[in-house]
């Protein structure tokens, strides 16, 4: 069952869609990969907790 978080993240499409991107690259660096799932969990609104057990 997934946590959610009370804060909630706006961001505008481009915005995503970068991250996005980023998320599902295969050339860019592992940490930034990372970073961009974890950036888009966040907006999801899905909690910390949750996304430090993944």
């Amino acid at each position: 069952m997934p946590v959610h978080s009370p804060f909630t993240v706006v961001w505008d499409e481009d915005q995503r869609a970068v991250l996005e991107q980023l998320a599902h690259s295969r050339t860019a660096p592992l940490r930034r990969i990372q970073r961009a799932q974890v950036a888009l969990a966040a907006a999801d609104g899905t909690a910390n907790a949750a996304i430090a057990r993944r």
